[in-house]
């Protein structure tokens, strides 16, 4: 995928990383439809949980009833199912891979030497404050993967529905250009002709100094965030008059606010939106999610689908 906006590839493949259980098996209708909407190729991973070395055979360890080979011919036959499940929905162009390795490392490294183009997996937290799918690991992938990662909340309910693509998206920007290789993501989920865009960005009130000994409330400059508001706003209507000559239908909104994420996440509700589109930066290998902890924040405080770009300096499948 490239991190242009006025450049958009297909998605070509979709990756999907299973763990065995029911929620993260309602990641696969979004896939599913997703792949059948870009005719891209949808492939299904786990990662292998071999037998640790304690429970092997010797006088005091405690043994288990299943020996290695058999937990690994369980788990092929488990994504075995699921492609055969995708199937019989007549899901074509389904493969499924059963990977051996450290559960984050391994899938970011199959990731990329597929050449996948989006990852879909659900996340297992249902609060504001929940942790996410696999918790450290899903936390993990965040942060290792260089492909757009979108991640579906489950609900109670068996299946999520799913009819196709996005038709409507809320994309976080921030006045950069790192920033809108969100919007080159959303763009490949949500076909511009006919879909609705929420361009959003955040303007934190600009405080003046004060006496940090006194009781009062700080005082905001406003002319000055007045100014920087005004140019946000001259920014997102550059960005959506670019969007419009493609034929879609967008919106704008800068908001002053002390907290981004939070802004984000109630205009996603207000506006009704169907997919959250945010980028994050910073190098593979780094731990912490430039903007700040608003990514992080997102994703645990999300209540539909995010789709999440990760921006390095050379970005790249294109």
């Amino acid at each position: 995928m490239s991190g242009r906006g006025e450049e958009v590839p297909l998605v070509r493949s979709i990756l999907v990383p299973l763990d065995g259980s029911a929620f993260a098996e309602q990641a696969l209708p979004w896939a599913a439809c997703l792949a059948r909407a870009t005719g891209a190729r949808l492939e299904l991973v786990r990662v292998h949980d071999p037998v640790p070395a304690w429970t092997l055979p010797m006088e005091g360890a405690v043994v288990l009833s299943a020996s290695d080979p058999e937990i690994r011919a369980t788990e092929e036959q488990y994504l075995a199912n699921c492609v055969a499940r995708l199937e019989e929905g007549r899901f074509a162009h389904t493969t499924w891979t059963l990977l051996e390795g450290e559960v984050a490392e391994v899938i970011a490294r199959h990731a990329e030497h597929q050449s996948v183009d989006l990852v879909v997996a659900a996340t297992h937290g249902r609060g504001a404050l929940s942790r996410i799918w696999l918790g450290s690991v899903s936390d993990a992938l965040v942060r290792r993967l260089t492909e757009p990662l979108l991640l579906i909340r489950p609900t109670e309910a068996a299946t999520v529905p799913c009819s196709g693509p996005f038709r409507s998206a809320l994309v976080a920007l921030d006045g950069s250009t790192a920033a809108e290789s969100a919007l080159a993501a959303a763009l490949e989920l949500c076909p511009p002709e006919g879909a609705e865009f929420v361009l959003v960005r955040v303007v934190s009130p600009v405080v003046l100094p004060t006496d940090a000994t006194l009781p009062a409330a700080p005082a905001v400059d406003e002319s000055l965030t007045e100014r920087l508001a005004t140019q946000a706003r001259l920014y997102l209507e550059e960005v959506a008059a670019r969007l419009r000559a493609r034929g879609a239908r967008v919106s704008t909104r800068v908001i002053v606010e002390p907290g981004v994420a939070a802004a984000v996440l109630h205009e996603a509700v207000r506006g009704q939106v169907g997919l959250i589109a945010v980028a994050t930066h910073g190098e593979r290998g780094m731990r912490r999610l430039v903007l700040g902890s608003v990514a992080d924040k997102i994703l645990r405080g999300a209540d539909r689908p995010v789709l999440l770009t990760r921006v390095t300096e050379a970005r790249g499948k294109g």
